[in-house]
């Protein structure tokens, strides 16, 4: 069974580009790690092809031919952040129209490739000037919710769920700035992942 990882920085983890084997340090990795201990038998091949800094548009430009190419039977899809922080760090806004129009048809070249779709939500959490996303980060959520609902097979709420956390636990220990995870951060998406992929694999 082969799983690819589609996203941004988040998924790269820091991967090695040139490396197509290479997972990243981040929860890819992780995650791959523990799915092959729990299954020890089984043919897992995962596949990241996270790219830092990507937007929805630009995951869209490439999905068609990562799935022709790889043929995955799992994808997981975590974007989004960017089309709202880009806004102040590049001056580029994507509205939730055009947000909503990229994501749909990147979720449609997945089903359409015959995948099963994971969907882990975009999140931002309270720390230094990360507060300036949450207009626009409620908005997009507000449309991956509502796909995930209707197109996948597996959703993780990461945003509401980092919020709840955060009550007790301080958010730097999740994140080193409010997006990029930390190890402990790697580690909790990882494990909220592979309780949903278990449901899917048998």
């Amino acid at each position: 069974m082969k799983i690819l990882f589609a996203g941004d920085s988040i998924t790269a983890g820091d991967r090695d580009e040139l490396d197509p084997a290479d997972l990243g340090s981040g929860y890819v990795k992780i995650a791959a790690g523990k799915m092959r201990l729990l299954y020890p038998d089984m043919p897992l091949e995962f596949v990241n092809r996270g790219v830092g800094g990507e937007r929805t548009a630009d995951l869209l430009a490439r999905i068609k031919g990562d799935l022709s190419e790889q043929k995955p039977e799992i994808v997981v899809l975590q974007i989004g952040i960017n089309d709202v922080w880009h806004r102040f760090t590049h001056g580029t806004e994507v509205t939730a129209e055009q947000f909503r129009e990229n994501y749909e048809k990147i979720v449609a070249e997945i089903k359409t490739a015959g995948a099963k779709l994971f969907i882990i939500e975009p999140y931002a959490l309270k720390m230094g000037d990360k507060q300036r996303l949450r207009a626009g980060l409620d908005k997009i959520n507000a449309v991956v919710r509502e796909v995930a609902a209707r197109e996948a097979d597996g959703f993780i709420p990461m945003d509401e769920i980092f919020a709840g956390v955060t009550q007790d636990i301080a958010p730097k220990q999740f994140s080193t700035d409010g997006v990029h995870p930390t190890h402990r951060g790697c580690r909790y998406i990882a494990d909220l992942l592979i309780k949903e992929l278990k449901k899917h694999i048998t």
